[in-house]
C-alpha cells in the first residue's frame, strides 16, 4: 500500500497548551475535509449564489458548519469540544458581521442551523469513538477470559453441557431434579 508524504510543522507554545499534538500534521486524511469545505464553500457561495430560499439556505448552513467543525478537528488535532466551540464561535461572529454589512441580515435561524451542523459532527465523532472503545473493551474482556487458568489458582472447572449450563452426569455436582 502506498503511503502519502506527511509534512509536520511545530505549533507555537501558546497553542501547544490547548492541543493534543504539538505539531501541525499535513497529510491527505487531515487536509481532505478542508478541501471538501473549500469546494462546498465555493460552490454554495460563488457558483450557486442565486438567493437560495428558506429551507435550502438552512441545509447549506448545516453542511458548511459540519464540514468546518470536521476540518478544524482533523487539521489541528485538537480536542473535539475545542473544535466545536471554535466553529460555533465563527458562526456566531459571521452572523454578527452580517448585521453590519449592507444587503445582508443577521439571522437567529442561521445561527441555530450553524449550531445543528456543529452538533451533528460532534455526535457522529462521539458515536464513532464510543464504538471503537466498546470494540476495544470487548476485545480486552475476551483476552482476559482466555487467559484465566483455574488450575493455576488451585480450582477445578465444573464440566457443563454446551449452552444449557446443566452439569454433566457424574461430575460430582448434585442434580436439581
Amino acid at each position: 500500500m502506498a503511503k502519502f508524504p506527511v509534512l509536520r510543522f511545530k505549533l507555537p507554545r501558546f497553542i501547544q497548551v490547548h492541543v493534543d499534538r504539538h505539531y501541525l500534521d499535513i497529510s491527505l486524511s487531515r487536509v481532505l475535509p478542508l478541501f471538501a469545505l473549500m469546494t462546498f464553500g465555493v460552490l454554495a457561495g460563488l457558483v450557486f449564489n442565486t438567493g437560495v430560499g428558506h429551507p435550502y439556505d438552512k441545509v447549506i448552513h448545516i453542511g458548511f458548519f459540519a464540514l468546518l467543525t470536521l476540518s478544524i478537528h482533523a487539521l489541528f488535532c485538537c480536542r473535539l469540544r475545542i473544535s466545536a466551540v471554535v466553529a460555533f464561535g465563527m458562526g456566531l461572529a459571521g452572523e454578527v458581521v452580517q448585521g453590519f454589512i449592507p444587503h445582508h441580515e443577521m439571522s437567529l435561524q442561521d445561527a441555530f442551523a450553524n449550531g445543528i451542523g456543529v452538533a451533528l459532527i460532534v455526535a457522529l465523532i462521539a458515536l464513532k469513538r464510543s464504538e471503537v472503545r466498546q470494540a476495544v473493551r470487548e476485545d480486552v474482556q475476551a483476552n482476559e477470559r482466555e487467559e484465566l487458568n483455574l488450575r493455576q489458582m488451585g480450582l477445578q472447572p465444573v464440566p457443563t453441557r454446551y449452552l444449557s449450563g446443566a452439569p454433566v452426569e457424574g461430575s460430582g455436582v448434585p442434580s436439581e431434579k
